[in-house]
């Protein structure tokens, strides 16, 4: 039994027909075929699962090991003993691959270790035959001019794993970098914002906020967040940013101080004149009862005495009746 290790499961199994069908139609048959995955991995079996095992170890049932064969999620064992899952050798590391990776693993650490406690020139090291860590410089310097001018096996190997696992997150990064640019926020990112400016917080500029995301996530990278290279952990990180932005921008404004109103502009009050309109509105009813102007152009002198005397009236508070009744008076004393 394997003591550190993981099965592999498509990331889209949840949408797939065969997830689906599943989740639908047999939950319980569902949880054992991912129990078997499980057990096949752990056991280094390349997906066989033994009546014994089955019955026993992952608690089946007849009915759902029936839908499991009759939906083509198990097959009959060629052995007669059990099943073998459908296709496993296709998606999981066989036997054979993980014991032969594991040798050379062990190989590698033993060639590692013989290194470290043997000089090239078959020497012991310094370390291995003092404990008390005292060295003699002279021999010391030898060791590592022969150690950075030796060309061995397993550096060259050590330099092929080195390049190959830059590649490797040279290419996870370019992965991220799309993934990034095609992230949008959600509706429950927008749900979320809503709920919180109904509960008195500011609101929140989402599409300013996903730029200023984007471009953080761009520069650090997703590990620096903790972040999978899929929408939905985005989203999760992304409705944290929508809180603590409602947070900054109250604490912004408690630095500030409240914001202060613009004393309200205030007009000056009009003074009537005898060309005013309100002053014309009044008295162009009464035009037709003065004498007309000797040149023929624009009112008679009377008429515009008039005028100004009703625009004084109205400037001392009158009421437009009052400045008029003040003209028939003038006019009746004359």
């Amino acid at each position: 039994m394997s003591t550190t290790g993981y099965a592999k499961l498509q990331n889209d199994f949840w949408r797939s027909p065969k997830g689906m069908k599943l989740k639908k139609r047999n939950p319980s048959a569902g949880f054992l075929y991912i129990l078997a995955i499980s057990y096949a991995a752990d056991n280094l079996t390349d997906g066989h699962i033994s009546e014994d095992v089955a019955y026993y170890a992952l608690d089946a049932t007849d009915e759902q090991i029936a839908f499991l064969v009759d939906n083509g999620y198990w097959d009959e064992s060629d052995t007669g003993d059990g099943w073998m899952i459908h296709d496993y050798l296709e998606h999981q590391n066989s036997r054979e691959q993980i014991e032969t990776t594991r040798a050379k693993d062990r190989a590698r650490k033993a060639r590692k270790k013989a290194d470290s406690d043997t000089t090239p020139d078959g020497f012991q090291s310094d370390s291995a035959r003092k404990p008390d860590g005292w060295r003699a410089e002279g021999l010391n310097t030898k060791h590592k001019t022969q150690n950075q001018n030796s060309s061995s096996s397993e550096e060259e190997e050590d330099a092929h794993e080195r390049a190959a696992s830059a590649a490797t997150v040279e290419e996870n990064r370019m992965g991220e970098s799309e993934v990034i640019d095609l992230w949008e926020p959600s509706p429950a990112c927008q749900g979320h914002a809503d709920e919180l400016e109904r509960a008195g917080r500011p609101h929140i500029d989402l599409d300013q906020l996903a730029i200023t995301f984007r471009n953080k996530l761009h520069a650090r990278g997703l590990a620096a967040y903790r972040l999978r290279p899929v929408a939905e952990s985005l989203d999760a990180e992304f409705r944290t940013w929508i809180t603590k932005e409602c947070d900054f921008i109250e604490e912004r404004a408690a630095r500030n101080g409240p914001t202060h109103t613009p004393p309200r502009m205030t007009s000056t009050p009009h003074e009537h004149t005898a060309t005013c309109k309100h002053v014309l509105e009044l008295m162009n009813p009464l035009r037709g009862d003065y004498p007309q102007n000797p040149n023929g152009f624009g009112p008679s002198e009377e008429f515009t005495a008039d005028c100004q005397m009703v625009a004084d009236r109205l400037n001392a508070g009158d009421s437009p009746q009052q400045a008029l009744q003040s003209i028939n008076r003038n006019t009746q004393s004359a």
